[in-house]
C-alpha cells in the first residue's frame, strides 16, 4: 500500500480484496493511487466521517476501476461464470 498514512487492518484487508477481484486482472500498477483512494474513501464512509463529496469521489473511483455494473458495461467487461 502507498506510504503516507497509517493503514488499518481493515484497510489492508480491503486493499487485498480489491486486488484479488476479477476486475484487478485488467489493472496495472498505475491504478495503485486510485485503489488507495477508494480504500480511504470507503473507510471514511463506513466510519460515518465522510461527506457527500467523499461519497461522490468514492463512486468515481469505483467506476474508474470498473467495480460497478455500469462501469463494467461501459468498459465492455464481463465476468464469466
Amino acid at each position: 500500500m502507498p506510504a503516507g498514512r497509517e493503514w488499518t487492518a481493515v484497510d489492508r484487508a480491503r486493499w487485498s480484496e480489491l486486488w484479488e477481484s476479477p476486475q484487478a486482472t485488467q489493472w496495472d500498477e498505475t491504478v495503485k493511487g486510485t485503489v488507495a483512494l477508494l480504500v480511504s474513501y470507503e473507510s471514511k464512509l463506513f466510519a460515518e466521517t465522510g461527506s457527500a463529496w467523499v461519497a461522490q469521489e468514492c463512486r468515481y473511483a469505483a467506476e474508474a476501476l470498473g467495480l460497478t455494473p455500469k462501469a463494467m458495461a461501459a468498459l465492455g467487461w464481463a465476468i464469466g461464470s
